[in-house]
């Protein structure tokens, strides 16, 4: 990945902290970027913990093991949330109680994913399918607060894990699954990451 890429994934991570908010930062300027970057980086643990994966893992890419190791060790001390450097993670990740959270080293997530406290995706000991052993979870999905993604399975595309599941099969794309085991009560009618957006805009129309 190189250093452009980097910034256009990490920009995309901060955006998810303001777009829930009605702005869109990418469209406020670099000097406004910059200044958000800082903001989030000194009081926002969740893209302070996805900022540092996303360094780690260029740098890890980049054949610089030692700074890597190095900023997994800020990383651990400072957020308190693993997220494996093997990891592959879609820009968007949005964690906004970040706290208890581990992502395994097989996991892949896609873009727009929004991450509660209490969340663990990994591997399920002894269950492999054709090669995969961690979950994939895919583009703009929801996962509720103390949710367990375990083993290979996938999440499809904008569904919504309740809180507290404990999900072992497959979620088929645009469903809500809850329980443990999670099974499908549910479809999702609109996609979690534009449903935070429509409550902000009724939130200003009512003010």
């Amino acid at each position: 990945m190189s250093s452009k890429g980097l910034s256009t994934i990490i920009v995309a991570d901060l955006n998810r902290y303001y777009s829930h908010h009605g702005r869109d930062i990418t469209s406020e300027g670099k000097a406004m970027i910059i200044r958000g970057t800082i903001f989030h980086l000194i009081f926002s643990r969740g893209f302070r913990a996805i900022f540092c994966f996303r360094l780690r893992n260029h740098a890890e890419k980049n054949r610089i093991p030692l700074l890597g190791g190095m900023i997994g060790i800020v990383d651990v001390i400072l957020n308190g949330i693993e997220i494996h450097p093997h990891a592959r993670i879609g820009p968007g990740l949005f964690m906004p109680h970040p706290q208890c959270i581990v992502i395994g080293a097989g996991a892949v997530l896609g873009s727009n994913i929004t991450i509660n406290q209490g969340v663990t995706i990994g591997a399920s000991p002894g269950k492999e399918i054709d090669g995969q052993v961690e979950p994939v979870v895919e583009d703009n999905v929801l996962l509720g607060a103390g949710a367990k993604i375990i083993g290979p399975i996938t999440i499809g595309a904008n569904a919504m894990i309740g809180a507290n599941a404990v999900v072992v099969r497959d979620v088929p794309a645009w469903t809500v699954a809850v329980g443990v085991p999670a099974g499908i009560v549910n479809k999702v009618e609109i996609p979690y990451h534009e449903l935070l957006k429509l409550t902000c805009q009724k939130k200003e129309k009512a003010t």
